[in-house]
């Protein structure tokens, strides 16, 4: 499991790399890049993970990740775990409602 480069982004495809993501992705920041990274990497061994990313450079002190999976209400169970950790503030983004806007 190796990240590479894609638009400013270190990516890494997950186990369901071949099905298609929903539309909602879960939106991690941390201020500890290892942290983080260490966070995406446990993600990655999920079955249902599609794909993670994150920004390698820092923006005013905090880096952000982000977690797409196959299903929303894993994003949903996924939130609720992590809204617990004090070292991550984490959120849902819907992409189909976002596109209004975009």
């Amino acid at each position: 499991m190796g990240f590479y480069e894609e638009n400013g982004f270190l990516c890494a495809d997950g186990k369901a790399s071949g099905q298609h993501p929903c539309q909602k992705k879960l939106c991690l920041v941390a201020t500890d890049r290892d942290y983080l990274v260490s966070v995406l990497e446990k993600v990655l061994e999920r079955d249902d993970c599609f794909w993670v990313k994150y920004a390698p450079e820092p923006v005013s002190g905090m880096y952000l990740g982000r977690v797409f999976l196959t299903a929303p209400g894993e994003i949903g169970e996924l939130w609720k775990a992590f809204k617990k950790d004090r070292k991550l503030l984490c959120s849902v983004q819907d992409d189909d409602f976002i596109a209004l806007f975009r």
